[in-house]
């Protein structure tokens, strides 16, 4: 077995953790952004939501183009 596949089996279960860790919290902040209704927050709490949202949507831009990047690297390899 290659060390490349060794590294990968060691780290993929770290990996897969990870990114569903990532789902589930874009899962439940969408939820929560549905149950807020906007009369009832203030406009600093409006701010700091869409900062929040922000941040949220450039994690999960930065996780799937890590991965698209780790898996177009691994097919140019062979």
């Amino acid at each position: 077995m290659s060390t490349d596949v060794e590294i990968w089996m060691l780290f993929a279960p770290f990996w897969l953790m990870g990114i569903f860790a990532a789902l589930g919290a874009l899962w439940h902040f969408s939820h929560l952004g549905k149950r807020l209704h906007p009369h009832g927050m203030t406009a600093e709490s409006r701010h700091h939501f869409k900062r929040a949202q922000v941040a949220i949507m450039a994690c999960v831009g930065l996780l799937v183009l890590g991965l698209v990047v780790g898996v177009l690297r691994a097919l140019w390899r062979g």
